[in-house]
């Protein structure tokens, strides 16, 4: 008697994009704290936490974004994302004041605040049910 090998977990299991925000956003947001912290400037440490932390930031709200759409329809995901991103990039820069090493830090705060508020959100109320009737 022979039996089905078992499906694996990896393949059961979609890690949705939109899960990832708020891990990315969190990590963003505390990298730009740590480059606030270290007093910013042109140090190359400064400078990788600057830029990684953006690049954190910048996905968070480009996958939060594509999670916006309910449809399946690819081009509007990836429009919206983009412009979600961009959107959050303009919020950051249009204020940014000369010479200011804290304004990055309390960006920081404020995303590293959304992202670990939605990490304890979903904890919180465990995993959603599934299926088509469970709304």
């Amino acid at each position: 008697m022979t039996h089905a090998a078992p499906t694996p977990v990896w393949h059961t299991h979609r890690m949705l994009p939109a899960k990832l925000a708020a891990p990315l956003a969190l990590a963003g947001g505390v990298l730009w704290i740590l480059h606030a912290v270290i007093g910013g400037g042109d140090d190359p440490v400064a400078s990788v936490l600057h830029l990684v932390g953006l690049a954190c930031v910048l996905a968070a709200a480009g996958l939060f974004g594509s999670g916006l759409v309910k449809s399946d329809a690819v081009g509007m995901r990836v429009v919206v994302g983009l412009a979600s991103a961009l959107l959050a990039l303009s919020l950051v820069e249009a204020f940014r004041p000369h010479d200011s090493e804290w304004y990055d830090g309390l960006w920081g705060v404020v995303v590293a605040l959304l992202g670990g508020a939605a990490l304890l959100r979903r904890r919180a109320h465990g995993r959603p049910a599934a299926g088509a009737h469970s709304r």
